[in-house]
């Protein structure tokens, strides 16, 4: 009966140590994963900042251009600008893109 005794108190204790190494690797694994997916955002976030960079530099010079040949003003660019702001649709889907949260 001792010898019954004295083995569960040594496999509870081992059992309970198993289970939490094992949640522990689980953890670990779940935890890479999101990692790498954190990267992979960071990476098409670096990207598209670029992009936009690129786009307002080309619209500068567009703009700068219209100005400089004498094609458009200042007030024809700023309406223009505004015509298109107000009548061009968010480019945004909920269902397509979801949720930022």
């Amino acid at each position: 009966m001792i010898a019954f005794a004295l083995g569960v108190l040594f496999a509870v204790p081992l059992t309970l140590a198993i289970v939490a190494l094992r949640g522990f690797r689980l953890r670990g694994a779940e935890t890479e994963g999101l990692a790498d997916q954190v990267r992979g955002i960071a990476a098409r976030m670096e990207s598209v900042e670029t992009e936009v960079s690129r786009t307002a530099l080309r619209a500068d010079v567009a703009e700068t251009v219209l100005i400089e040949k004498g094609v458009a003003d200042e007030e024809d660019i700023e309406e223009t600008l505004r015509y298109f702001e107000q009548n061009t649709p968010s480019r945004y889907d909920r269902q397509r893109d979801g949720s930022l949260h």
